[in-house]
């Protein structure tokens, strides 16, 4: 008999979504609608692959996402929320005025020992809150994103949180870690400031965000998936070429075509073009955020099997 930890929790299992994630551990949850080859909008045919693992207890896909954690965002009402939005441009506004930090559990709570009749199972005193970023990143896994979709994650103008998520959509789910690379590269000079636990002592650059993704398997409290053994040399010989000022190929991400911002290439539903005018009428001043990227402390500080 398997003894999940989510089992444990009584408000779950009693109010019935302990039987409803058995049901459907998509949270009803689907895959985005794609336009047809002859129209406008995202193709089907240009979705990024993702990794083909699935968890042990539904057989649903797991997205290289930590077990425990992916069962606790399963059993979070936000996750069953999501379904309510349907579209790439839906969810990326979400993003926007919902993730503050991209760590995989809400800080503080990762780690802590509990007590009481429940504090002895293994997993529960220590199982922590799933973030609401890793919330959004299933949700995003599950519409099954176009590479111009990912692509406009990363060079969104409105929030860091936004392009953040999408490193991560990359570094976790991407099917074959040959491409990282070729996506990360254009970013490891990005200067755009943020906070990855929402505090100033995790102040960091998307540059140096990317870089430590691409070497660190360690992420506040979870692990990273491990790249294999060439890929992880290859970029380890890359990016100190890239110190030195020595380059063998031009800035472009996989799936072609560097610059430009946003939806290219009919990636993105009409949505996210016209909330992008709403964001930036709403959102803190960027310039200001951005001026004081230059000063941003080198790496995730504490992410070394910090509890978040």
């Amino acid at each position: 008999f398997f003894f999940w930890p989510s089992m444990t929790h009584n408000k779950y299992f009693f109010s019935g979504r302990l039987e409803a994630v058995r049901q459907d551990p998509a949270g009803g949850n689907r895959t985005q609608e794609y336009a047809e080859p002859n129209e406008e909008g995202p193709h089907e045919a240009d979705v990024v692959p993702l990794v083909k693992i699935a968890d042990p207890v539904h057989g649903a896909p797991a997205f290289n996402i930590n077990p425990m954690l992916l069962e606790g965002i399963r059993m979070g009402d936000r996750f069953w929320e999501l379904a309510k939005l349907t579209t790439f441009g839906e969810v990326v506004d979400a993003i926007f005025y919902e993730v503050k930090y991209v760590t995989p559990w809400v800080p503080g709570t990762h780690g802590k020992r509990s007590s009481g009749m429940q504090s002895a199972v293994r997993g529960v005193s220590n199982a922590g809150t799933p973030g609401i970023a890793y919330t959004m990143l299933l949700k995003l896994f599950l519409l099954r994103l176009t590479r111009d979709q990912v692509r406009s994650l990363l060079r969104h103008p409105d929030s860091p949180y936004i392009r953040a998520i999408g490193f991560l959509y990359l570094r976790l789910g991407l099917y074959d870690f040959k491409e990282l690379w070729a996506w990360f590269q254009p970013y490891l000079g990005d200067d755009d400031q943020f906070f990855i636990d929402g505090t100033p002592a995790t102040a960091t650059t998307i540059g140096e965000f990317v870089r430590r993704l691409m070497t660190d398997q360690d992420f506040f409290g979870d692990r990273l998936p491990r790249l294999p053994v060439l890929v992880s040399r290859q970029i380890e010989d890359k990016l100190q070429k890239a110190a030195s000022g020595v380059t063998d190929e031009p800035p472009t991400e996989a799936g072609g075509g560097g610059g430009g911002s946003g939806c290219d290439g009919g990636g993105c539903d009409g949505g996210a073009a016209g909330a992008s005018s709403r964001r930036a009428a709403l959102s803190r001043p960027d310039s200001a955020r951005r001026d004081c990227g230059r000063g941003a402390a080198g790496g995730w500080r504490g992410a070394r099997g910090a509890g978040g």
